[in-house]
């Protein structure tokens, strides 16, 4: 489940639900430009430039500390804790592997395909991952669970990223059905009122 899945799931339950999208205009983030630059620093790395690895062992964790900066300031809103937990569960297994996301070569050959897992040991292929192998640290916490075709968008996922993922999920369908509560209790008012 990426990240565009969760947004798909979300806005699908959230109007299956009574929601309706425009709600999500009325959410309230704060601090946004750290996101921003925290998806910029991503872009730089890792859409072909080539980036010495010392660069991408600083830059990439930095990316994610201001995602996990712009996570801590938005708390309140409902999905974001959950969000946060997947974040820092990613950031850690980063930060202990080099800067890289170990994923699972046998993994991601079964999504990717036996000549990108050579081509990314080969270092021929910009990438935020690494192949995971005997000195992986904190290993559960790594690119290990398989989404496979026929999913549209087959992947392999951390734990982190699910996490991610569900609170993307649950602030997206919390977002859309606000509104369509707060007009279920005027009306229970206005009906309360009536009767009296």
């Amino acid at each position: 489940m990426t990240l565009l899945s969760a947004l798909i799931i979300g806005l699908a339950l959230g109007a299956a639900l009574g929601g309706h999208p425009r709600q999500l205009g009325q959410l309230t983030l704060r601090w946004n430009v750290l996101i921003f630059w925290s998806l910029a620093l991503q872009l730089f790395l890792f859409t072909g430039a080539s980036i010495d690895p010392p660069a991408v062992t600083v830059l990439y964790p930095l990316s994610g500390g201001l995602a996990i900066a712009w996570l801590a300031r938005n708390l309140v809103i409902p999905g974001i804790a959950c969000m946060m937990v997947g974040g820092l569960s990613n950031f850690l297994a980063i930060v202990a592997n080099g800067g890289r996301m170990p994923v699972e070569p046998n993994l991601l050959a079964q999504t990717r395909g036996a000549d990108y897992v050579r081509a990314l040991a080969a270092g021929l292929v910009t990438s935020n991952s690494s192949l995971a192998d005997s000195n992986t640290h904190l290993r559960w916490l790594t690119d290990l669970i398989l989404i496979p075709p026929p999913w549209p968008l087959p992947t392999v996922l951390s734990v982190g990223d699910v996490l991610i993922a569900l609170g993307v999920i649950w602030l997206i369908v919390k977002a859309m059905r606000s509104r369509a509560k707060d007009d279920r209790h005027v009306v229970e008012v206005r009906e309360v009122g009536l009767e009296q």
